[in-house]
């Protein structure tokens, strides 16, 4: 009976999704050799569904993906890139109204752990030369609520390769004193040594945009 009725009725839900952020340096290889910050992603979903289904990362509009990939149960899964619109034409069951492309795998069944990485740009925020930014989408739109939704940031790469930070004499301090050094966007976030989290429970979906903004010292 419990297969009969799977059959004739879908479902896709998540139980959790845990995502991992970290921002890191990069030396350009050409002339004048100017430090470079990108973003590490990874995610990690545990989720039930009997239907077919895609791995989806959303970009934000300016903060495109260098490269993503994806696992399903240890097994790999080919990514590629759409817009917006072609994704919902696919009938894609995740497209967050915050992007402008979305990276999709191809098709597969079944339920499980899903994986996911990517490497993400990062320029500067609007009208503003020294502050730099990255964005994060969390986009899912289940049958039933997502028991617990995570995302972590961490800041420590930044940080470490700042000498002397926290000191006086330091040309940042100024920035490091006042709290200026990040800006954190939505609020509610807890924050912890170099690491800053969102925790969500028990809500029926999510389209969640994640900013964070800090003072660019390497430029």
């Amino acid at each position: 009976m419990t297969i009969l009725l799977s059959f004739f009725f879908l479902y896709y839900y998540i139980e959790s999704t845990h995502t991992y952020a970290k921002l890191f340096l990069t030396r350009e290889k050409t002339y004048p050799y100017v430090l470079s910050p990108h973003v590490f992603f990874d995610q990690k979903v545990i989720y039930n569904c009997n239907e077919m289904s895609n791995a989806h990362i959303p970009e934000d509009p300016r903060y495109p993906a260098v490269w993503a990939r994806a696992w399903i149960n240890g097994h790999p899964l080919s990514m590629k890139k759409y817009t917006r619109a072609q994704a919902a034409s696919m009938r894609v069951r995740n497209v967050s109204r915050h992007s402008k492309y979305v990276w999709l795998s191809n098709h597969y069944e079944g339920s499980g752990e899903l994986h996911k990485q990517a490497e993400f740009v990062v320029l500067p925020a609007e009208a503003t030369q020294k502050i730099d930014e990255y964005v994060c989408i969390l986009n899912w739109e289940p049958d039933r609520p997502i028991e617990e939704v995570t995302f972590t940031m961490d800041l420590g790469a930044i940080t470490m390769a700042i000498p002397g930070i926290g000191r006086q004499n330091n040309p940042y301090y100024v920035q490091w004193l006042y709290g200026t050094f990040f800006r954190l966007e939505p609020p509610g976030y807890q924050r912890v040594g170099s690491t800053v989290s969102w925790r969500w429970t028990h809500i029926p979906r999510i389209d969640q945009k994640i900013r964070i903004q800090w003072y660019a010292w390497y430029r």
